[in-house]
């Protein structure tokens, strides 16, 4: 027993449903637009800018860039100008002449690596010291303004300022 072979659906017809579809679907979505509350919250961005403490300077040592040659020796330094240095001073960088830096040494030693390059005219405080070493006073400085600057100077470089 062999069944009827299943009527064919003409295409026109399968054309005209899904078209059907199609237009309610575009009515769907017209209505919801149309019928949107302009009333309803919008959704907002809120900025919270948070504060912190700032942290406490940590000590970076000021590594110059390695070089092939060692730095030329400077001159012999000046006499140490007038005024006293003494812990908790502030004090001037001077008298470096043409080389104008001071190197700030991470030992009061004239062989000990260079923490930083102090400009003529920069003040820092005196920390501590003094410790007499290859024929010099040498004092500890910091850079009263941040702490991140730091080193051993020889006191013939240092004048006593006023706060």
């Amino acid at each position: 027993m062999t069944r009827p072979p299943a009527p064919a659906v003409p295409l026109s017809l399968l054309l005209i449903i899904a078209a059907g579809f199609a237009l309610a679907a575009l009515l769907l979505v017209g209505l919801a637009f149309a019928t949107r509350s302009a009333d309803l919250p919008q959704p907002t961005a809120t900025v919270r800018v948070i504060t912190a403490p700032p942290a406490a300077p940590t000590f970076t040592p000021f590594a110059p860039p390695p070089t092939a040659e060692p730095l030329p020796p400077t001159s012999v330094p000046p006499s140490p100008p007038p005024g006293i240095v003494n812990i908790g001073a502030l004090v001037q960088v001077t008298g470096t002449g043409q080389d104008g830096v001071l190197r700030l040494r991470a030992e009061a030693s004239l062989n000990s690596a260079v923490n930083y390059l102090a400009l003529e005219r920069e003040v820092f405080q005196v920390q501590a010291g003094p410790q007499d070493a290859d024929g010099f006073v040498w004092w500890y400085l910091v850079d009263f303004t941040s702490g991140a600057r730091s080193g051993w100077a020889v006191q013939n470089y240092l004048q006593v300022v006023q706060p």
